[in-house]
């Protein structure tokens, strides 16, 4: 079979290997689809501390294929179309005990930790398979769309987060492809005003058309003024700059919600915030990372049922042959989501 593998930093190489088969509790699934992301980005780049140079290891954890060998005691039937959430944990770690296995100890993800989905077929360990990690899909769901399902339940996540009712005012900071579902996902919460602010004048432009009521570059006059008096009662930071945290605090209204959802790089996470905001304006300020097999799930159903429309999300697809422009367009800054159907 064909494998994207990491080698070092720079394109992935393109590998000839033996297809995997399943052992007891395991499942082998081929790829039907595969979406590139951010973290996807940083590895290709070097930057992620799971891949050292060389490791061999294929990234790719935003997943849906289909059945084609089922281990002894898995639960799963051959040709059956199914969504790969990524995490899994130890079952046994706090974190894990409180049904957050994203914060487990020792975390376990399929494209992070071992092999992920830029393959032909993926071999999905009796852990993953046992703790629920393959969701059922139609028959006649999209592979690309269906896939996506594991960014939007990540923004899914930091949304919740902000408790995002009817009538609010939502500030967006970062118009890439996870500042739009957080748009998205506040116009489908009820939101009568989503701002957003991006750097990027073509993403400001986009980000009206996928909901966004207005859009600003960063210091701009306007920004405030649109807000109101009263400021924002959500504050999502989807981009990892560090002075946004700080303006957030700022721009929020009292009582009002902060997310955290982008990390910042190693060495720059150090930011100060005015802590007397907080205090005198009773903010609640949050912090999201990953999704959940419980997020994965509320996020298929939510494309499953057309509620949030994710067609308009995928920029391309392509095959493994073509990896390096898949990710050339991943990081160009102008697409949204590439996906490789192997």
């Amino acid at each position: 079979m064909k494998v994207l593998a990491y080698r070092g930093p720079g394109p992935l190489v393109l590998e000839e290997r033996p297809q995997p088969h399943a052992g007891p509790g395991e499942v082998v699934v081929h790829v039907d689809a595969c979406s590139i992301c951010g973290t996807d980005l940083r590895i290709v780049s070097g930057e992620h501390r799971a891949y050292a140079d060389g490791l061999g290891r294929a990234p790719g954890h935003e997943v849906v294929g289909t059945v084609v060998e089922v281990g002894s005691d898995a639960r799963a039937v051959v040709g059956q179309r199914v969504f790969v959430a990524p995490n899994y944990g130890c079952g046994h770690c706090r974190a894990c005990r409180r049904g957050l296995v994203n914060l487990c100890e020792h975390l376990r993800a399929i494209g992070i930790t071992e092999d992920g989905g830029f393959a032909e077929y993926l071999l999905l360990r009796r852990d993953l398979v046992a703790q629920g990690n393959l969701l059922a899909l139609p028959e006649e769901a999209d592979a690309a769309a269906a896939a996506l399902a594991e960014p939007l339940a990540c923004a899914l996540r930091g949304s919740q987060a902000c408790h995002i009712g009817p009538g609010d005012v939502v500030l967006v900071y970062g118009a890439g492809p996870i500042g739009l579902f957080h748009v998205g996902l506040a116009r489908l919460a009820g939101a009568s005003s989503v701002v957003v602010c991006e750097p990027n004048a073509s993403r400001r432009e986009r980000a009206l058309g996928f909901g966004a009521t207005s859009a600003f570059a960063p210091g701009s006059g306007q920004l405030r003024g649109t807000l109101g008096p009263d400021g924002a009662d959500a504050v999502i930071v989807a981009t990892a700059v560090p002075s946004v945290q700080a303006e957030a605090l700022q721009l929020a209204a009292v009582g009002g919600y902060v997310n955290f959802f982008a990390g910042l790089p190693s060495g720059r996470s150090g930011v100060e915030l005015d802590t007397n905001l907080v205090h005198y304006k009773e903010l609640v300020v949050t912090g999201t990372t990953g999704s959940t097999n419980e997020s994965c799930r509320a996020a298929l159903d939510l494309i499953a049922d057309g509620r949030f429309k994710v067609d308009g999300f995928i920029t391309e697809r392509l095959g493994l042959g073509s990896a390096q422009r898949a990710f050339e367009l991943a990081g160009s800054g102008q697409a949204l989501k590439v996906v490789i159907e192997p």
